[in-house]
């Protein structure tokens, strides 16, 4: 994964790679799946060309700013990425063009995703990658936010109540995602720990 920069800030022609989550969005059927920042404006990353980083609060300074939090943001580990807000889709990224260095990772003004998997997102919560969390569903909130979810936590979601608007399969959804990004399943973790863990099966 990412090596470090020499420099706080730095300009790569050669993209660097780092762990990133993003929430999924997507129509009624399934289809025009899109990956969605969990923080920030909110607009789906586009597929089949890069991430443009912007900021919000300062629209006239070059971005990344290593004074500022703007940016596109991965890190080193997915095991940083536990305490993301409701992630549904998990992956590797690579950064380019100008690129800050932080405590934990990186904030780059160019990204596209490399490798992804949909996430039940209470399993890494509390597993992280050494957690099961293959998705057997994903549940599309009107709006289109996606959830996807592992069999024990639909069947738990049932149990208390959890409203389930529409039901689609997550394989069907993963296969739309991969397809509109034209990127490669992720299918092994690399935790904190530097381990590598068995995720999806073909």
């Amino acid at each position: 994964m990412p090596t470090r920069l020499e420099t706080p800030v730095a300009t790569l022609p050669e993209p660097i790679h780092a762990w990133r989550t993003w929430t999924l969005v997507g129509s009624r059927d399934g289809s025009r799946v899109r990956l969605a920042p969990i923080a920030g404006d909110g607009r789906p990353w586009p597929p089949r060309r890069p991430a443009e980083a912007s900021c919000t609060r300062h629209r006239s300074h070059v971005r990344p700013e290593l004074d500022c939090t703007c940016g596109l943001h991965a890190v080193e580990s997915p095991d940083e990425l536990r305490r993301t807000r409701d992630p549904a889709v998990l992956g590797t990224v690579a950064l380019w063009g100008r690129i800050v260095e932080h405590e934990h990772g990186f904030r780059a003004a160019l990204a596209y995703p490399q490798r992804l998997r949909l996430l039940c997102y209470l399993c890494f919560t509390s597993w992280g990658s050494n957690g099961p969390g293959d998705c057997d569903v994903v549940v599309r909130h009107r709006g289109g936010r996606m959830v996807p979810l592992c069999g024990p936590h639909l069947e738990l979601s049932r149990r208390y109540g959890y409203h389930l608007p529409r039901i689609l399969s997550a394989r069907t959804i993963e296969s739309e995602l991969l397809a509109t990004y034209a990127v490669d399943l992720l299918r092994e973790l690399v935790g904190a720990n530097g381990r590598t863990a068995e995720s999806i099966s073909a």
